[in-house]
């Protein structure tokens, strides 16, 4: 080799770069699933990504719909994060809501009905805790009168129920016969009474039967006519009060009186 002219058969040997990562999250982890990681090269952009973000679980927090008179309700467990639900437990809806009692007879005093409240499990629920009960006034003289039960707690919703105190009945004294009629006698009821009625049949049973109305409480007997000769009546009688219910008059009935038979005249 002369001197001075380069050698162009000379290797070089360079020693390859290390790899130099940079991290980003390309994932945030989920209640149940792990966050990623995507590391990048700086140097020639090679890249991998690692599932290296925990979980962060479920945020629980109790959850209540409450249970009404026709639908069932439940309580359980929601995440606030990702809205998985557990624990359901259900409330069965308080859907058999009694009185003990729909209809009184007028005695002077205060009546009134209790309340039974149960799910449709047949459970009975609490009074005070799952269920409060309010009484209108009175609750004494002749009168249509409204109990309004309020659920709470797991409950929601309200139910009112009516319930009549009628007034007091009174009795056939007698029944003479007449030409084609009859003339009934009844004992006085004056007390919570407008009226009286008295309904007659060939039926014992009562069957086709016709009713008179008498208003004036004071009477104690009618006489009919334009009836059938020699054909056999069964009479019985009620007394009746009429009320305002909900801004109409309203006609309540005692029962019925025990029956009385006649056979008119020819």
């Amino acid at each position: 080799m002369d001197a001075g002219v380069p050698d162009y058969n000379v290797l070089w040997d360079f020693e390859a770069l290390a790899h130099v990562y940079s991290g980003k999250v390309i994932a945030q982890p989920t209640c149940t699933a792990y966050g990623k990681t995507k590391y990048t090269c700086t140097q020639c952009g090679d890249s991998y990504t690692v599932a290296n973000i925990k979980p962060k679980g479920h945020s629980y927090k109790s959850q209540l719909t409450k249970a009404t008179t026709a639908k069932d309700g439940q309580i359980y467990k929601k995440c606030s994060v990702c809205g998985a639900v557990t624990g359901k437990t259900v409330i069965a809806k308080a859907s058999n809501i009694k009185l003990s009692k729909t209809a009184y007879t007028y005695n002077g005093k205060v009546q009134k009905p209790s309340v039974t409240v149960k799910n449709s499990k047949g459970k009975a629920l609490k009074n005070g805790t799952d269920y409060t009960v309010s009484y209108p006034k009175g609750m004494k003289n002749v009168g249509k009168y409204t109990v309004k039960v309020t659920l709470k707690g797991n409950y929601s919703g309200s139910k009112s129920m009516t319930y009549n105190i009628n007034p007091k009945g009174t009795g056939v004294s007698k029944v003479t016969a007449a030409k084609k009629g009859f003339k009934v006698t009844w004992k006085k009821q004056t007390t919570q009474t407008t009226g009286y009625q008295v309904q007659y049949s060939t039926s014992s049973k009562f069957k086709s039967a016709k009713t008179v109305t008498i208003s004036k409480n004071k009477t104690t007997s009618k006489s009919v006519s334009k009836l059938s000769a020699k054909k056999k009546y069964y009479v019985r009688v009620r007394t009746y009060k009429t009320v305002k219910i909900g801004g109409k008059s309203v006609k309540l009935y005692s029962g019925w009186s025990k029956a009385k038979s006649v056979t008119t005249k020819k």
